[in-house]
């Protein structure tokens, strides 16, 4: 009966741990979608007092992209739709990266 329990064990480690590279993937490409949000929201706000608070998310949303990449890099993690800072070429324009 120990015998299944950890074979059975390994099993859902395995499919937890496949599950959690998938899931970060997905985050890491929600963050780049709010970074480009953030962005965007940047350059179309008008309102003085609104300035300050575009150009905090957008830090903060560039911040947390560039940390769960980094995370991905160390846990080798590797997804053709996630990129690097040297995909950015401007304010609100990321290129593929071949």
């Amino acid at each position: 009966m120990g015998v299944w329990r950890r074979l059975l064990g390994f099993w859902d480690t395995e499919e937890a741990s496949t599950k959690g590279k998938d899931n970060l993937t997905d985050i890491i490409d929600q963050a780049r979608l709010d970074w480009i949000a953030a962005q965007r929201y940047y350059l179309t706000v008008t309102d003085h007092d609104l300035i300050d608070y575009a150009i905090f998310l957008t830090k903060a949303c560039e911040r947390r992209y560039m940390y769960l990449l980094k995370k991905a890099r160390q846990e080798g993690i590797r997804h053709p739709e996630i990129i690097s800072m040297s995909g950015i070429t401007e304010v609100g324009t990321i290129r593929q990266a071949l």
